[in-house]
């Protein structure tokens, strides 16, 4: 088995609506986009959102295993952030190493765009991803209440930070 991450790019476009598709199957509540959401979107969306350069890939074998996107602020004086979403890696993959890989990377990657604050929002009932976010070096910031509403009312998300200065 062969890892490797790099930045998605427009060819990878299909993968990457096959992936995310199986993503907010696999996991309905841990992401805002529904499947419908992702169905909905056409070919030139994700292309264009692919050639902003702010996706990674995790490949297994050539396949892509797993992905995160990034936003960042527009304004010049939140240059230095970014926001990690949509963080999947297929349950086949999991415990091999993808994960910590696309991590890894993700935060050479930001780097290098100048970024040195990473956020995120993980859902509170969501342990597992809790558990990961904290050993990679993010620190909870705070509780967001009713930031979805699910299948079974309004969710909570917990918001935390990593400074990559240190």
């Amino acid at each position: 088995m062969v890892l490797t991450v790099r930045a998605l790019k427009p060819e990878n476009a299909e993968a990457w609506k096959t992936l995310r598709l199986e993503a907010v199957a696999t996991y309905p509540d841990a992401f805002l986009a529904t499947a419908d959401e992702v169905r909905a979107m056409s070919a030139d969306q994700i292309t264009q959102m692919l050639e902003a350069g702010m996706w990674l890939g995790v490949f297994e074998d050539g396949a892509l295993a797993g992905m995160t996107g990034m936003t960042r602020p527009t304004s010049a004086r939140a240059a230095h952030r970014a926001e990690i979403g949509g963080f999947y890696i297929r349950p086949a993959c999991q415990g091999n190493g993808a994960a910590d890989a696309l991590m890894q990377a993700l935060v050479v990657h930001v780097r290098a765009l100048g970024i040195w604050q990473l956020e995120l929002c993980v859902a509170e009932k969501n342990p597992r991803a809790i558990r990961f976010y904290e050993r990679h070096k993010f620190l909870r910031q705070g509780r967001m209440p009713n930031i979805v509403i699910g299948a079974e009312g309004p969710e909570t998300d917990l918001f935390y930070t990593r400074d990559l200065r240190g």
